[in-house]
């Protein structure tokens, strides 16, 4: 399984968010029988997802995360049998500038809403989405399923 951790447009982030970033995501991979998924998060300025979500969206304004899945949520378990040397998921961009935003508004560290984010994205990867408010419910649960697992590893910085 290879989980990388990129960024274009802001500070690098600091090593304990990169390896709460791959935790989580290993997570959720290895949860859907992904283990050997290939995928990746892009830690981004608004401007980089203000053009993501013009191009691929038709919405021209920045955003908070974009999920870019490589496999159809239907296909996952039968091409993760198929290819156990390994299979591309996908990427997860998510905006910084948002993230800070998001998290004075409610009350928690950059940190924790840009894990939250990447979270949300990877679900969407792995075929979740808030269509409906049961759907809706069903992620929202997930998410801080995933989000309380991955704050509670110790992560040291090096």
């Amino acid at each position: 399984m290879s989980v990388s951790v990129h960024w274009t447009g802001v500070d690098p982030p600091p090593e304990a968010l990169r390896k709460k970033l791959i935790a989580a995501a290993r997570l959720l991979l290895a949860e859907h029988q992904l283990e050997h998924g290939d995928l990746a998060v892009v830690l981004a300025d608004d401007s980089l997802l203000q053009e993501l979500n013009r191009r691929y969206r038709g919405l021209d304004g920045p955003t908070d995360v974009l999920s870019f899945p490589m496999l159809e949520a239907a296909g996952q378990e039968r091409t993760a049998a198929e290819d156990p040397g390994g299979v591309i998921i996908g990427d997860v961009y998510i905006s910084m500038e948002r993230a800070e935003e998001q998290a004075s508004a409610a009350g928690h560290s950059c940190e924790r809403e840009a894990l939250l984010l990447a979270i949300h994205g990877l679900l969407h990867l792995l075929g979740y989405d808030h269509e409906s408010e049961a759907a809706a419910a069903a992620m929202r649960q997930k998410e801080e399923e995933i989000l309380n697992m991955v704050e509670q590893f110790p992560v040291r910085e090096r």
